[in-house]
């Protein structure tokens, strides 16, 4: 993998049509599923997933607003680094994610997300 490569980790519960469609679009990003072969397994705690995103260097694309800031401010708390966080506005179609997933991976570097939650699209 190369260094400054982005590679997304979608949470369970995202929509499977986000990864479908940024692969259609850009068939050599990586792009994985919790649950998958190879990532955390469905129902893995948010700590777990965030351990995870640090040793494997995958930022998290969520829609769970709820725990993953309190729990990825514990992790940061507690000395951990993650590439990021990218959680889901409600209410915006899935072109509008896809192409602000794919704004990211053409104008942006791994650094520019590191440690943080982003909300998106912006």
């Amino acid at each position: 993998m190369n260094k400054n490569q982005i590679r997304f980790l979608l949470d369970e519960d995202t929509s499977h049509v986000i990864q479908k469609g940024l692969e259609y679009r850009h068939p050599e990003v990586e792009i994985r599923v919790i649950g998958g072969a190879g990532v955390p397994p469905l129902g893995t705690k948010d700590e777990e997933i965030l351990e995870f995103l640090e040793r494997e260097a995958y930022i998290l694309v969520s829609s769970n607003r709820s725990t993953m800031p309190m729990h990825l401010e514990a992790h940061l708390q507690k000395g951990g680094h993650i590439p990021g966080v990218l959680l889901l506005r409600p209410r915006f179609s899935y072109r509008e994610i896809i192409d602000t997933l794919e704004l990211i991976l053409f104008a942006s570097v791994p650094e520019d997300l590191r440690d943080q939650v982003v909300y998106i699209p912006f």
